[in-house]
């Protein structure tokens, strides 16, 4: 088997028609903001990426985050903080680099494949041409845009591209016979395990692909894979230990049920993608009494007969094979579909690398016609490609923001109480600036009104708490103390150890003067949640206000030690510092805060009082300079600059 390489001047023809497509269709997500969707505890709000050395590479490699094990995708992650702090386009820009990357690959890989089975005779210039348009099909599929406009699916990037340079190393290896060949790919594979583990299915698509090649089985073929099989058992057990607690709150036989509506749910969504969603929750009960999961059973169980059948009869398992490509790297991910509580059924980004079977087996079609049709295949893929351009442009918009994501899955699937939860955080964030909690209040009923209609569970339970705590949050945003304490005790009666709930029954004890109260809150909530930082941050501002200063001093270096990029924590030192005399410590302080949030208004002028007080009047109107970008009628940076002016005349 020879497999040709793609001159140069192929490779920058297909290189510059992929980057044109992706350009056009990702050109604006790196001015999209990150969204309240993992993006926080995976990168702005994550501690782990502020910096690349052994701590933080010993944290990366030895953590959860907190259910997958992704020390690759935290490294990148390390890298763009260090070319640009948390600035989004940095982070969309290498999503979209890795794109282009795995279209590049997989273009080469499919016009491999094409070549390695060579059953039609056709030319490789014409398997070329149709291996590039599928390239092109799977650059700009809507269904893709989920893994690239998402900042937190870098995972499924990172892990897709491994996963298919390893293959392209198989492929000369089994050719070839060189030996390095087959370490190239081992080594690879192994840092696909690394970016993310659902690529373990990988040794049993490298057996298809020996079929594929129609290479001839034996004990050396078997004996090759062990290896490989190695390591999908030990990254396998990794990450069952993060995610034991989903796997086992689900049955066996739910499993089988809402795996085999996945199955069917994403190819569907593949062939026909519309009503693209974040979310695709399904609160009801799990029968196979439901047409909901029956049907799906049925089809999945007709499509492998007609299969087998067509196998059987034509003496051809090329389409066999197209489908095994395309449920292996997607079986790792279906058993990840208790949340909370709530079943969903599939995510787009799961579509990623099982692509690959369906390009291949849209390319045997296209192959089989490509001669006699010529004209007629190119009509059709150019219909495809531009409309598949179109759909993921629009698809994109959905990722513009927190409030349009949510917004657009509410749109298509009005029953995903996460969506509503989250729409509403975003909304009383944004009312600490603008006002109208009442929108938030209003999706947080949306939120508990559906939760409330799911099967009991305790993971229902727990979500239901959450709610409830974020509603009361909202509560005592709005003013009404009385009604958000009536909800934290709700929250409470549904998850006992809820640290939110415990801590915004502290703050409430706290405004009414009840000082004790609100310190045995505090501390029973690290009793519970000992790594629970906001308790750490509020007791020590409770300390603070009674004059306990050293107490104080005590908790917020906890809070630190638990987080220490919580610039609130720093700040809260700093005027403790100030207020003790240690001046030195205290403007070391308020330069943590300002460089953990440049935006952080008190801070800065803090920082500019002392600056000034010991004469370094030059960096104190730098600050005061900056807090009037910030803040352009803000009177205190107003007066500060005037006097210093007047100090210099």
């Amino acid at each position: 088997m020879h497999l040709p390489r793609p001159t140069k001047c192929q490779g920058i023809t297909a290189g510059g028609i992929l980057l044109a497509l992706i350009v056009i269709v990702y050109g604006r997500v790196t001015e999209y903001p990150f969204v309240r969707w993992d993006d926080g505890m995976l990168i702005y709000d994550n501690p782990a990426i502020r910096s690349i050395n052994l701590q933080t590479l010993k944290t990366i490699f030895t953590t959860y985050d907190p259910e997958l094990y992704v020390p690759f995708t935290l490294l990148s992650y390390q890298i763009d903080f260090l070319i640009g702090g948390i600035r989004p386009a940095i982070y969309h820009f290498q999503n979209i680099l890795w794109h282009l990357s795995n279209a590049v690959l997989l273009t080469w890989l499919l016009f491999w494949l094409f070549v390695a089975r060579n059953t039609m005779e056709k030319s490789q210039v014409s398997m070329g041409w149709i291996a590039l348009m599928l390239g092109c099909l799977f650059a700009v599929h809507p269904i893709n845009v989920e893994a690239v406009a998402w900042a937190s699916a870098r995972k499924d990037l990172l892990s897709t591209f491994f996963a298919l340079a390893a293959m392209l190393g198989y492929l000369p290896w089994i050719s070839s016979g060189k030996r390095w060949w087959y370490y190239a790919s081992l080594i690879l594979f192994t840092a696909g395990l690394l970016s993310k583990v659902t690529i373990i299915t990988l040794p049993l698509m490298l057996m298809v692909i020996d079929l594929w090649c129609k290479r001839p089985w034996s004990k050396e073929v078997f004996l090759e894979k062990i290896p490989f099989f190695l390591l999908s058992l030990v990254f396998g057990t990794i990450a069952i230990f993060g995610k034991s607690s989903q796997l086992l709150s689900v049955t066996s036989w739910e499993t089988v049920l809402v795996i085999g509506k996945a199955i069917m749910f994403t190819l569907g969504t593949w062939m026909v993608p519309l009503h693209l969603s974040v979310l695709y929750p399904y609160n009801a009960a799990i029968t196979l009494a439901s047409p909901a999961f029956a049907l799906p059973i049925i089809g999945l169980l007709g499509l492998f007969a007609l299969l087998s059948i067509l196998a059987y009869r034509k003496h051809t398992f090329a389409p066999l094979l197209c489908i095994m490509l395309f449920l292996l790297p997607l079986l790792p991910s279906l058993l990840n579909f208790s949340k909370g509580g709530t079943i969903y059924i599939s995510s787009d980004r799961y579509a990623y690398l099982p692509s690959l079977g369906i390009l291949l087996g849209i390319g045997l079609f296209m192959e089989k016609f490509v001669r006699t049709h010529v004209r007629a295949v190119l009509v059709l893929a150019g219909i495809l490609i531009t409309t598949a351009t179109g759909l993921a442009i629009l698809q994109t918009k959905t990722w513009a923001g927190s409030e349009q994501l949510f917004s657009h899955v509410l749109k298509n699937y009005p029953d995903a109480h996460v969506a509503h939860n989250n729409l509403a955080n975003y909304l009383s964030e944004r009312a600490r600036t603008e006002g109208n909690i009442a929108l938030a209040i209003t999706e947080y009923e949306h939120a508990l009104a559906i939760n409330s209609a799911m099967p009991e569970s305790k993971e229902r339970n727990n979500a239901r708490s959450k709610i409830l705590s974020n509603m009361a949050s909202a509560y005592r945003q709005s003013g009404d103390i009385s009604l958000a304490r009536t909800q934290y005790r709700e929250a409470l009666r549904w998850s006992p150890v809820n640290p939110y709930a415990l801590v915004g029954l502290g703050i409430l004890a706290g405004l009414e003067g009840d000082l004790g109260e609100s310190e045995r809150l505090y501390t029973t909530t690290l009793t519970t949640a000992p790594h629970f930082s906001p308790a750490y941050l509020n007791l020590g501002s409770l300390y603070a206000s009674v004059g306990k200063y050293p107490e104080a001093l005590t908790a917020f270096d906890e809070a630190i030690d638990i987080d220490p990029f919580l610039p609130q924590a720093h700040y809260n030192r700093g005027v403790i510092l100030q207020k003790v005399g240690k001046v030195s410590e205290a403007r070391i302080a308020y330069r943590n805060a300002i460089d953990l949030a440049p935006s952080f208004v008190v801070a800065r002028i803090n920082l500019g009082i002392l600056e000034a007080r010991r004469g370094k009047y030059a960096d104190a109107a730098a600050q005061f300079t900056e807090v009037l970008r910030i803040d352009p009628e803000n009177a205190k940076a107003k007066e500060a600059l005037w006097e210093i002016q007047l100090m210099n005349k």
